[in-house]
């Protein structure tokens, strides 16, 4: 993988936003691009696939075999709990979620962790990576199936003309670009969508309806299911067809990666992963919960003792539970630190984004960098 210094653009600020993008600030940046070989990313894809499989497994391991995590662990009430149970026994499809990896010296994918409930950087991998390629280098290809990947599953996963409502938190501008965007997908999938502010639905007697009082039946939610579980347990319970299923919540934490740790420590993906402080070795330190790389920190560990290597990031994260994941030396790229976004859309691989920071840590001020194939 290289990163190639490029001039940008000249009116790439109102493409961009001609595509919905109004949120890039200094976000979204042109001054380069990563070039991979067709190898590195089959690697990626390959990587992917088994990725997902396995996190599959340590979701119905601890599903059906070890409820103290989801009580434990995750803070669950028992209806919770068997609310879960039901959503994955009945198979409830999911659209989306994203891995992060990280190449190691020997060019292997690590699992840094799976965003499965509500992932950022949608809009840009789909679609605005995508036209800067068309524009800047039209005879090259990219790792981006995404747009195509979301408009099939929605077709998969409900009945075709159905009324699908989309609720977030409009005061994010970010939440709401991304609301739009995959409501805009349903509806070329031929959905009829209605996007609104997820404080606007209206629980009764375990139904939602919308502000015009229709019925919510399907939902799409960009609001972390912990969250919901927190500020409104009976809404978990309300009769609706959620996505994502509130299955995802057991894979939406970072304790999930000390279990894929426990079924999966010989596969060449997974890192070493501990709920505990280990006696010694070099850790990132990471919430339970938390988003956005808020309260992480690079831990040197002796004799149970932390010595800060890197200092923990700033965060509302720090008042629970810490994993400790073995810490992967990066490789940098013209001082700059890359962390591969590798979509899964319906179950598959769909394709990467790329975001940069000056540290080790990625976080909510880091670039998205757009990539190409090229052998």
């Amino acid at each position: 993988m290289e990163r190639i210094s490029i001039s940008p653009r000249r009116d790439y600020q109102t493409k961009i936003e001609a595509l919905g993008f109004d949120f890039h600030g200094s976000y979204w940046r042109e001054e380069a691009y990563y070039r991979l070989s067709p190898e590195e990313t089959e690697r990626l894809e390959t990587a992917t696939v088994e990725a997902y499989r396995m996190y599959c497994d340590a979701a119905q391991y601890i599903i059906e075999e070890k409820p103290e995590f989801m009580e434990r662990i995750l803070n669950l009430p028992p209806e919770i709990i068997e609310r879960i149970r039901q959503s994955w026994n009945d198979d409830e499809l999911s659209l989306y979620g994203r891995f992060d990896f990280m190449f190691d010296e020997e060019g292997t994918p690590k699992i840094l962790e799976f965003n499965a409930d509500t992932p950022t950087s949608l809009l840009e991998a789909s679609v605005i990576q995508w036209q800067w390629k068309e524009d800047v280098f039209p005879e090259l290809d990219q790792y981006n199936g995404i747009h195509e990947g979301l408009v099939q599953s929605w077709k998969d996963i409900f009945p075709q003309g159905s009324d699908i409502h989309f609720a977030g938190a409009l005061e994010e501008s970010e939440d709401t670009g991304t609301l739009q965007y995959l409501a805009s997908t349903a509806m070329e999938a031929g959905f009829s969508t209605r996007v609104l502010d997820i404080n606007a639905l209206n629980l009764q007697n375990g139904k939602f309806t919308d502000p015009s009082g229709e019925l919510v039946k399907r939902c799409f939610k960009l609001y972390p299911w912990e969250w919901m579980a927190d500020e409104s347990p009976d809404g978990c319970l309300a009769d609706v067809v959620w996505l994502e299923p509130i299955w995802k919540l057991v894979m939406s934490n970072k304790a999930i990666l000390c279990t894929l740790f426990e079924l999966f420590p010989d596969s060449s993906y997974v890192l070493p992963c501990f709920l505990s402080r280990p006696k010694t070795g070099t850790f990132c330190k990471k919430p339970v919960f938390s988003r956005e790389g808020h309260n992480v920190s690079i831990v040197d560990i002796r004799d149970w003792e932390e010595h800060f290597l890197l200092p923990e990031t700033e965060g509302d994260y720090n008042t629970g539970a810490y994993v400790y994941q073995q810490y992967v030396k990066p490789t940098t790229y013209a001082g700059r630190y890359p962390v591969i976004g590798s979509w899964v859309i319906g179950g598959e691989p769909g394709g990467i984004g790329i975001r940069e920071n000056r540290t080790e840590i990625t976080d909510n001020l880091s670039e998205f960098v757009p990539h190409v194939i090229a052998g």
